[in-house]
């Protein structure tokens, strides 16, 4: 497995899906990348990219019910990007109940995954179902805007974070104003491995995965690979994330 990582946010969700399907493109090479929706609040991109609903979590959720262990084959669907994904209901209840039924057996079927698998964990819940996937994760990756409320948002719940019991937390930026990512990673004590550009129409489209070769040049991919070279320098050497 080249890695999994887990993607949040400590308030509201300041680019955390956009930054989850930039991670997973530009940790190619594609298709092998997997983004999984996880985000307690429901899944949004069946309906931003005009996909049915299932199969996907909610699918794979009913054919292990009775303990056995989950295959991901059948349950994740190819993106127009490139990477597949482990879609989720857009109801919140169902997608928490699909994630609580699924408990630590989802964990276990990513480390069959032959590639880079990226977890949309939404905004940081600590008691919510996906604690427990950012708990076997490579990396917890905290999106936020470089702003004096982003940063107090991330460091009154760092505690939170650094529980979740990932090798590694780190920052990503939205936007580079009006503190640089070395202001921000002295005021939270955790790296910033990168920064991508705020642009809402760019990330709109990332999202509704509107994407070919072209968009894999694309400033916000560019800036997520860099992101991912970033991290692995700041990971142990057996470790190998977007490789």
């Amino acid at each position: 497995m080249n890695g999994l990582l887990a993607v949040t946010s400590a308030k509201h969700a300041p680019g955390v899906t956009a930054a989850t399907i930039a991670l997973a493109v530009a940790a190619g090479p594609l298709p092998t990348s997997l983004v999984v929706e996880a985000d307690p609040g429901g899944g949004d991109l069946a309906a931003r990219c005009e996909l049915p609903v299932e199969p996907g979590l909610g699918s794979l959720a009913a054919s292990g019910r009775h303990g056995t262990p989950v295959d991901l084959a059948g349950h994740v669907q190819p993106l127009p990007a490139g990477p597949f994904a482990l879609l989720a209901p857009p109801s919140p209840s169902l997608t928490r109940s699909a994630l609580g039924a699924l408990g630590g057996r989802l964990a276990d079927a990513f480390g069959a995954w032959p590639g880079t698998v990226v977890i949309d964990c939404g905004r940081w819940d600590p008691s919510g179902p996906a604690v427990a996937l950012a708990s076997v994760a490579d990396a917890l990756l905290v999106v936020l805007r470089p702003t004096v409320e982003g940063v107090e948002h991330v460091r009154a719940r760092l505690d939170d974070f650094r529980s979740a019991g990932a090798r590694t937390v780190a920052a990503l930026l939205v936007g580079d104003r009006p503190y640089p990512p070395a202001e921000v990673a002295a005021a939270l004590g955790i790296p910033v491995i990168g920064t991508l550009p705020f642009d809402s129409r760019g990330a709109k489209a990332l999202e509704r995965q509107m994407i070919g070769a072209d968009t894999r040049r694309s400033t916000i991919v560019r800036a997520a690979r860099s992101a991912l070279d970033a991290l692995a320098g700041t990971r142990p050497a057996s470790s190998e994330v977007g490789r």
